[in-house]
């Protein structure tokens, strides 16, 4: 086992690569650049041009001086992974941000011979931040200026492998002094450990589509354990099986691997979040479920009527909200309560209700109506002006903030506190009514293209209430019938406090995909000029030919 052997005696091979791009399987391999050496020093060295199966960028050649012409008559990666592979044989791979090399390496590897490169790997930029707390720098140049390598890094593959190997050997001492003697010991304090078993399950994403869409991961038994999205699923599955990060545990439990395609980030976006809820998965936080909505609810048809904080959606009484937070809404309906001197429950009043044992009646700080007559016309007042807060909240502010300073200089912490926690209630309440109510208002159709096709969401009132993907010339034609059907057809318009809560999280989930800007969009406003900006978007708009005054007519 490479595992065990001791940094001094065993080989090690530093590898770099100079690639089309950062996606393997999309990008191509064009140069493979390596060193065998061990703590003395240089043994031999691998180096190879590779024609790749894409373009170069020429940001890429800009970068690495790497042209079309210089890898024109090289072999594929298929011809020159297998003498790399012998090359590397025996020895422990190092590389400076191994996540990047070994991700094209390991890919190639399991398409030429079924399965990953050999663990344990030694990546000495994890290694350098370990060790070297104290530098701000980890790049691979920095680095050979911090150690004075004799080789200076140049985004060419042989050099930065050499590099690579000088900075390793420069730093074996400083690990057999703290202790360190093997490679695994290595590997373990650079924070991935584990690598050989989670490389082979590498083989569980053959077969993901380099695609945007959701992934979903299972456990032994079947169940799902993580859903999440990605531009390219292939890359994003793939890099949770290269340890150092939280998601090690998760990788672990991983024993299938499901992807689904989706044409659009917003089509994603959403299928993530209904999987989400339909499996609650272990590994996914619970800030991505939906949250429960809460209202504020008031019986106007009762006489000195109380309020209570209820789960959303209701359809009877007045409704204050909807908010997000439980906390946020009984706190502040607590505040609201007390500072405008209103019924501390909302239970009917007659007779049993006034035999009932109330202490906050008992205590005065109730107008407990239930045994006494307040003023009617003073406590209707006192109650629109609660009811009101969220649309003017200056008064209940000012009244927070001289409460909490009186209660400071009296030295009543205890309710210092309470008016400070009334105010970030406030603030967290209004933040989600305000983000609510302005997502409500919105009336758009959003248009993102996905390899030539088009996916046309038509939104209202901040939900996506019908969608049209495919080639634009198929899309064309279901665009009017789509904008009757949705905005045009007297459909009431929506109202926030008959939503449920999973339509307030996908809400807030298509108002975060608008603040992205990954999309054309397009204000809907009258029907006709609606439609012609859609089609002139999709490059679809025809125009009537000119009439040519003068020309000779065909008779």
């Amino acid at each position: 086992m490479l595992t065990g052997q001791i940094l001094t005696d065993c080989e090690f091979v530093a590898v770099d690569l100079e690639t089309t791009g950062c996606r393997p399987g999309r990008n191509s391999i064009i140069e493979i650049g390596a060193v065998r050496f061990n703590a003395q020093g240089s043994l031999d060295v691998f180096e190879q041009l590779v024609h790749p199966d894409d373009l170069i960028p020429r940001a890429v050649e800009d970068l690495t001086g790497i042209s079309a012409g210089m890898v024109a008559g090289q072999p594929g990666i298929e011809d020159v992974l297998p003498p790399f592979r012998e090359f590397a044989s025996g020895a422990v791979l190092v590389a400076h941000n191994y996540r990047f090399d070994l991700s094209f390496l390991d890919y190639e590897a399991e398409l030429s011979w079924g399965s990953p490169f050999q663990r344990p790997v030694i990546d000495t930029l994890s290694l350098l931040r370990r060790l070297r707390p104290d530098l701000r720098r980890f790049s691979l140049s920095s680095l050979a200026e911090e150690y004075g390598l004799e080789t200076a890094p140049d985004h060419r593959a042989g050099n930065d492998a050499r590099a690579t190997a000088e900075l390793l050997v420069a730093v074996i001492p400083d690990l057999l002094r703290l202790g360190f003697t093997t490679v695994g010991e290595v590997a373990a304090f650079s924070g991935i450990a584990g690598q050989g078993e989670l490389a082979q399950r590498l083989t569980l994403t053959r077969g993901v589509p380099d695609e945007p869409g959701v992934y979903v991961f299972r456990d032994d038994a079947g169940k799902v354990i993580f859903v999440g999205h990605a531009r390219s699923l292939r890359t994003r599955t793939r890099q949770y099986f290269y340890p150092g990060s939280q998601s090690d545990a998760l990788a672990r439990d991983v024993a299938s691997v499901t992807a689904v395609p989706t044409l659009s980030q917003l089509d994603a976006l959403l299928l993530e979040h209904r999987l989400v809820d339909r499996h609650r998965p272990r590994y996914n936080p619970a800030a991505h479920r939906s949250r429960v909505g809460y209202l504020i609810k008031v019986d106007p048809a009762r006489e000195f009527p109380g309020m209570r904080v209820v789960e959303a959606p209701r359809r009877q009484g007045r409704l204050i909200g909807p908010f997000t937070s439980k906390w946020a809404a009984t706190v502040l309906l607590e505040r609201l309560l007390e500072l405008y001197d209103l019924r501390r429950c909302a239970r009917r009043l007659d007779a049993r209700l006034a035999m009932a044992v109330c202490d906050r009646r008992d205590a005065g700080t109730c107008p407990a109506p239930c045994v006494r007559v307040p003023d009617a016309a003073a406590y209707a007042q006192r109650c629109a002006a609660a009811l009101g807060v969220l649309d003017d909240d200056a008064d209940f502010r000012a009244r927070l903030i001289a409460d909490q300073r009186a209660a400071v200089e009296a030295g009543r912490y205890e309710d210092a506190i309470r008016d400070r926690d009334g105010l970030r209630a406030l603030d967290r309440a209004l933040s989600s009514y305000e983000q609510i109510s302005d997502a409500v208002s919105r009336d758009v159709v959003l248009i993102e293209e996905s390899d030539g096709d088009v996916v046309v969401s038509f939104i209202r009132g901040g939900l996506r209430a019908a969608v049209l993907r495919g080639p634009r010339e198929t899309v064309g034609p279901k665009v009017d019938a789509a904008l009757e059907r949705v905005y045009f057809n007297g459909t009431p318009a929506v109202d926030p406090l008959r939503l449920s809560s999973e339509k307030i999280a996908e809400m807030l989930i298509v108002a975060g995909f608008e603040e992205s800007g990954s999309y054309l969009g397009l204000p809907v406003t009258e029907r006709q000029d609606t439609g012609r900006r859609i089609m002139r978007a999709l490059g679809l708009e025809r125009r009537a030919p000119r009439r040519r005054h003068g020309a000779p007519s065909g008779a």
